[in-house]
């Protein structure tokens, strides 16, 4: 107690000093024009203590409203961030919806030209494995799908059906090593067999080692078969291996379509 004490004699005194001073210039204000001496001194020892207090009031006053300003504008920033947030979003889905509706204008557009009877199905699985390049699409023997049907989309061959359910259809990519295409080179007409070789390549095999064929020859469907339309686009010859006891060339054949970003095909029904 004794200490507290001690601590609030200093601001008791200026207190009084202060209530002294106001007190003798209110009384003399009332009585007498002139200040004494004694109250001169008391004015010059109160008014830069009150002066300097003034100050410190108005400098924390600005300090308040200032740091409640700053509260106002963080959350303001917060507000505003989370909008951003949400207009982010909503743009991102816009433009996978435009980029989605430019596609199937495409696939439509060319089922219009080539295909009027040919359904339009999503990719909805990809066999994970990697000795199977096969998809599932939604559109099954409802949507009078069924085995074996060529499935393209409009910048060429993807493969065919192989398994058919209701509602459900899996094909078999051209770049499945079970795949097999009868084809032709388009400048040439050279006949050969695309096979499926790696996850991005085909081979078109048995080409005599005697035909003209060349880097970035179109290679297409020659229609035997039944089940791949003739003309159809598989893919461009990438490289040409000649061995010199073999009786055919070795030809990679890169897709024209590619099956690793496939989203939506045309199931070629007749």
């Amino acid at each position: 107690m004794k200490a507290l004490a001690e601590r609030w004699k200093p601001i008791a005194f200026l207190l009084c000093l202060l209530l002294l001073a106001l007190a003798l210039t209110t009384c003399k204000t009332r009585l007498a024009p002139q200040t004494s001496l004694f109250e001169r001194l008391g004015l010059s020892v109160v008014m830069p203590l009150q002066q300097a207090i003034a100050s410190l009031a108005q400098r924390l006053s600005g300090f308040w409203h200032g740091y409640i300003n700053l509260v106002h504008v963080r959350q303001e920033n917060v507000r505003l961030q989370r909008q951003v947030e949400v207009l982010q979003g909503q743009l991102t889905q816009y433009q996978e919806a435009y980029v989605q509706q430019q596609r199937l204008r495409e696939l439509l557009g060319f089922r219009t030209l080539a295909f009027p009877q040919a359904v339009v199905a999503e990719v909805v699985g990809i066999d994970p494995s990697s000795w199977s390049e096969v998809v599932t699409i939604n559109k099954g023997s409802r949507d009078s799908l069924r085995k074996d049907i060529a499935v393209a989309t409009h910048q060429g061959l993807v493969g065919r059906t192989i398994e058919i359910a209701p509602h459900y259809a899996t094909v078999l990519l051209l770049t499945d090593r079970r795949s097999a295409v009868d084809a032709l080179i388009q400048r040439t007409r050279a006949r050969g067999i695309v096979v499926g070789k790696t996850r991005r390549l085909c081979e078109l095999r048995y080409v005599d080692l005697h035909t003209d064929i060349q880097v970035g020859d179109m290679v297409v469907a020659s229609g035997l078969g039944e089940v791949y339309p003739k003309g159809l686009l598989i893919g461009t010859v990438a490289a040409v291996h000649q061995k010199p006891q073999g009786l055919f060339h070795e030809v990679e054949v890169q897709p024209a379509v590619d099956l690793a970003q496939l989203e939506e095909v045309l199931v070629l029904v007749p």
